[in-house]
């Protein structure tokens, strides 16, 4: 690799202005950090911009660490971040992209800008119903048609594409997502069999407080470290998300303590949970979906991952820990809330109750939480209810996600 971008950028010499170096498919070159850090060194890649890309993210992630310091102008860039990370797409883009109707209904309300989207943010937090809101409650029916397909397809396109086409997803795409990060993990020393133990076992214990020795329970692991280190690997691949309980009294997280794991993408889970279990992946993706808990949980893992870009779009940076701006909570009277989000000096509580009929004690983790001081209003996200109560407004899961 050295000797060829050498000799190009020799062969280039009498250009005039800058130079684009575009490097598909980087990961798979062993050692490449090094590559481009002995030619930076050299002073080679003066006047010449380096666009790098791959399908390996740990590889890519933790080189990024390595070449700190030599990124060139970080801070000319519009945005300051010279990674940029193709995410699978999120609700609102999903839905976008598969209705008319929607993707006209987010244009008009403006809400694709993320000023607009953070002020009708701070209007929840405040305890008032955005009109946007209830604008797109006309559409609840067409997004939560849309929000049940979501569930299966997740956010990946090709997951997406044979879905519409055939309605189905075949076992090779399924197997292909499986096989890339597998493929990922190896190279980092991971082992295929306690990674299906550990797969499982977070599949099982989804949107529940555990720790690593719950975790390492019943499996051929032999210390809670390597269960660390497996969920380690999964969260650098963007495959897990993990948050803490907060300790409301020192305002942080308990890194000690249990946490809640959740996957970043339906399609994600599905592939690997039934990689895991040994089985057929579509069916028993549509087996899962059958049952109102299990939907429940999987809606938990979405606002999870959902709520972490919305974090992400406030103070967009290359340190951005979502560890210290997101967590779970629970009252001395044992009741759970799902996410306390941190909104500067204050949190915005948020409880998830997918289900037909909401009760009044589903609000009471939320109100416990703002009797421990510095809340917000909070939020009750369900299936179909759009009402303002006493201390959280109750939004439909797939018109909030909208918002992100």
């Amino acid at each position: 690799m050295v000797e060829i971008v050498d000799a190009y950028l020799t062969f280039s010499r009498g250009i005039k202005g800058r130079r684009y170096i575009f490097l598909d498919e980087i990961s798979s070159v062993k050692d490449w950090q090094k590559g481009i850090k002995y030619l930076y060194d050299r002073g080679r890649l003066k006047g010449s911009t380096l666009i790098l890309t791959g399908s390996h993210s740990i590889d890519l992630r933790r080189a990024s660490e390595n070449l700190a310091r030599r990124r060139g102008d970080v801070h000319k860039l519009g945005d300051k971040l010279p990674d940029k990370i193709l995410l699978p797409m999120k609700f609102s883009e999903y839905a976008e992209t598969r209705s008319e109707n929607i993707a006209m209904l987010i244009s008009s309300q403006n809400i694709l800008k993320r000023e607009r989207r953070h002020q009708v943010i701070s209007q929840i937090a405040s305890g008032n119903l955005p009109e946007e809101l209830q604008e797109a409650f006309l559409h609840l029916k067409e997004l939560n048609q849309l929000y049940n397909e979501y569930l299966i397809t997740g956010g990946i396109p090709s997951a997406i594409n044979a879905f519409v086409s055939d309605g189905t997803i075949t076992k090779d795409i399924y197997e292909g997502y499986v096989e890339l990060l597998l493929r990922d993990i190896r190279k980092w020393g991971g082992n295929d069999a306690l990674m299906r133990q550990v797969v499982r076992k977070i599949a099982d214990t989804l949107g529940s407080p555990v720790s690593l020795h719950n975790l390492q329970e019943d499996t051929e692991i032999s210390s809670h470290n390597t269960v660390s280190s497996y969920l380690e690997y999964l969260k650098d691949s963007f495959v897990l998300a993990g948050i803490y309980r907060l300790d409301q009294s020192k305002d942080s997280p308990i890194h000690r303590g249990e946490r809640k794991i959740y996957f970043e993408d339906p399609f994600m889970y599905h592939a690997l949970r039934s990689w895991s279990l040994a089985v057929e992946p579509y069916e028993e993706a549509l087996d899962y979906l059958k049952k109102a808990e299990n939907i429940g949980k999987l809606t938990e893992s979405v606002v999870a991952n959902h709520l972490v870009r919305l974090l992400f779009s406030y103070s967009p940076s290359t340190q951005f820990d979502y560890a210290t701006l997101l967590f779970f909570s629970q009252s001395k009277k044992r009741r759970e809330l799902d996410f306390a989000v941190r909104q500067s000096t204050r949190y915005l509580p948020v409880e998830v109750k997918y289900q037909a009929k909401v009760r009044k004690e589903d609000g009471f983790g939320i109100i416990d939480f703002q009797k421990g001081g510095k809340a917000s209003n909070g939020l009750l996200l369900t299936r179909d209810s759009l009402e303002s109560r006493r201390s959280y407004l109750e939004i439909p899961v797939s018109i909030f996600l909208l918002l992100v």
